[in-house]
């Protein structure tokens, strides 16, 4: 199976971060929400392998998203 590349967007918050995942056609394939600490990190790596061929894009990776990018 040939994977397709997606991207990763990412909007974080003090305690959490909430993601979608879509391709070139803006088709959703997935969204979640994981907590800031090191569980939720994990998790979010965990979810994120499902497409291996990913790009992410962090809201605010500059400021409030930049313990996350």
């Amino acid at each position: 199976m040939q994977h397709q590349h997606v991207v990763i967007g990412m909007d974080p918050h003090k305690r959490s971060v909430t993601v979608e995942v879509m391709d070139a056609d803006e088709a959703i394939h997935g969204h979640a929400r994981f907590g800031t600490d090191t569980q939720g990190f994990e998790c979010l790596l965990g979810f994120a392998k499902a497409w291996p061929d990913r790009t992410w894009a962090i809201e605010g990776c500059a400021g409030i998203g930049r313990h996350v990018a």
